[in-house]
């Protein structure tokens, strides 16, 4: 999200250098795990999945991914080009 507001450069002595510039708001990211950590014996662990998936849900501007995750991503963007 861009602030809208342009802000402008100025040297030490005070003059403007012509460098005007914005803020962003980056985008965060946490990569944790993996999905297999969601298993018990081969089978889905429901109790696990679903409270990574609450936590996920409930962390505010942070994106929460797994590695697997990331990397199906990675893989997605590498073969669509």
């Amino acid at each position: 999200m861009v602030s809208g507001q342009l802000h402008r450069h100025f040297r030490d002595d005070g003059a403007p250098t012509g460098i005007e510039f914005s803020t962003v708001r980056p985008r965060q990211v946490l990569v944790i795990g993996n999905l297999s950590e969601f298993t018990d014996g081969g089978a889905v662990n429901a109790e696990k999945i679903t409270s990574f998936e609450q936590y996920r849900r409930s962390v505010q501007d942070v994106e929460v991914i797994t590695f697997d995750e990331l990397y199906q991503r990675a893989c997605f963007i590498v073969v669509d080009r």
